[in-house]
């Protein structure tokens, strides 16, 4: 952990909105008044207070503060919930998997967000849903969008065991979703503008036209490692079932996240858990044969995700080559 702190400090010029990040820090410091009710900007209050914050210290620095954060939050989060014979899987997931390290360090807003929202996890167990929904809601003032995640702090009252029934419940919400999206997608589009969300609603637009499904094959993964986590959670205890259940709804969030980017983004958060579901469930298999299947299964396209992610003409340019801090003539 202490390597990847590292890494990610010093990180320079790194990310599709790294650029974008420190322009902004640069521009709302030279702003004697700032107006916070502005309705077109999407800009949170919380995150321009951080950037008056560190003005005197400079961009690199709070960059580095808040990936000892992040980091912190992740070292936390696996001692807690992941065995130490599992931590190699846990952080081979987190490198790895691009929805973890790689694309957080460049959505630096919404990551500080799902690692506060992470901290609810405790307080979601033990039914303390104030405390939570106060979490989760802090959060939000880093980025708006974790406003969505408030129910979740009641999820601590769903006694429910899925097992087979959860199997079955599951697909077919699946392939409903996968089905009807476009309905959903305007039913969705319609309760942000009713929550006070309505300055996300541009992902929608931004969506339009993007991959289709290809070959389908990493839906049917979907649909494996899903049927799975359902099936499985019946064998944990009540706070790993927690931590499945979050990891089940992150899959119902996939059919929309195809083909718009705003459900791509709900899904950072819910992805979250998987860091200990999924050793969880490797351990959980009784039959070696299928336990080692589903670890080199994921493992395999884990894989076939990053190579994916850094050949992809959205991203290939600006993570292929990693630059750090020290190339910079001046600290900034």
């Amino acid at each position: 952990m202490l390597i990847l702190f590292v890494f990610l400090a010093i990180r320079y010029e790194w990310g599709n909105d790294y650029q974008q990040y420190i322009d902004k820090f640069t521009i709302y410091n030279s702003i004697n008044r700032f107006d916070y009710s502005d309705p077109e900007e999407r800009w949170e209050v919380g995150w321009i207070l951080l950037y008056r914050l560190f003005k005197p210290l400079g961009f690199f620095s709070l960059v580095i503060v808040l990936t000892a954060f992040e980091i912190g939050v992740y070292y936390w989060f696996i001692k807690k919930y992941v065995p130490r014979e599992w931590y190699w899987f846990t952080i081979f997931l987190y490198v790895f998997n691009p929805n973890f390290m790689i694309t957080q360090a460049s959505m630096m807003r919404q990551t500080l967000a799902m690692c506060i929202v992470l901290l609810s996890i405790p307080y979601i167990f033990r039914k303390r849903f104030i405390v939570a929904a106060l979490i989760i809601f802090f959060s939000s003032l880093f980025h708006s969008s974790a406003k969505i995640l408030l129910p979740l702090a009641f999820l601590g009252y769903v006694n429910l065991r899925l097992g087979k029934r959860g199997v079955i419940i599951g697909i077919s919400l699946f392939l409903a979703v996968l089905l009807f999206r476009s309905i959903a997608m305007r039913m969705i589009e319609d309760t942000l503008s009713s929550v006070g969300l309505s300055k996300y609603a541009y992902y929608f637009e931004e969506g339009k036209g993007a991959p289709k499904l290809g070959s389908g094959i990493g839906i049917v993964y979907q649909i494996i490692i899903m049927c799975m986590i359902l099936y499985y959670e019946k064998r944990q205890d009540r706070e790993m079932g927690l931590l499945y259940k979050i990891t089940a709804i992150s899959f119902l969030i996939t059919p929309l996240s195809i083909v718009n980017q705003l459900f791509a983004r709900l899904a950072y958060y819910l992805q979250l858990p998987m860091l200990a579901s999924y050793p969880s469930l490797v351990r959980s298999i009784d039959n070696k044969i299928v336990s080692v299947g589903i670890l080199l299964l994921i493992m395999a396209f884990t894989l076939y995700d990053f190579q994916v992610f850094f050949y992809s003409s959205i991203y290939h340019d600006s993570f292929f080559t990693y630059h750090t801090i020290f190339e910079s003539f001046v600290w900034r």
